[in-house]
């Protein structure tokens, strides 16, 4: 009896859930299989970005504009494309401007080691520099080996 109530429970839940609850998860799916690429060579990951950026601006979700922005800094970094990734920051910026998730600007900055244009709101658990490191770390797996970092 208990378990045939909470298939119905789950199933409840899961018919009324919003369908952009779904798309989020698409994009964030996708968005993560861009960055576990990230330094692959050729155009692949830039056409992959450019289809997921058409699709996250029609859905209007802003988190996956900021995963992928993400993603390509971590792409561009690891082809050693500075100016690429000078340009995907920039993007980060736009979109953290009112000031929420700006922590994912600090983030770009530690996995290219650019210095920030500006203090940092964000607190860490950790210190910056430990933090720092680990994307760096982050970046140098993949540069050794694109396919097994992660």
């Amino acid at each position: 009896m208990y378990q045939a109530i909470t298939r119905c429970t789950v199933v409840s839940a899961c018919s009324v859930s919003p369908p952009g609850r779904w798309r989020a998860t698409t994009l964030t799916t996708e968005i993560a299989a861009l960055a576990r690429d990230a330094g692959t060579p050729g155009p692949d990951i830039e056409d992959r970005a450019a289809l997921l950026r058409t699709e996250i601006t029609t859905a209007g979700i802003t988190a996956a504009a900021l995963l992928l922005e993400l993603a390509l800094v971590l792409h561009h970094t690891v082809r050693g494309d500075d100016t690429a990734a000078q340009g995907d920051i920039a993007r980060l910026e736009e979109l953290t401007r009112g000031g929420d998730y700006t922590y994912y600007t600090d983030i770009a900055h530690f996995v290219t080691g650019l210095p920030a244009t500006s203090p940092s709101p964000t607190h860490w658990l950790d210190t910056q520099q430990a933090t720092q490191q680990r994307w760096r770390t982050l970046v140098t797996a993949h540069r050794n080996n694109p396919n097994a970092a992660g």
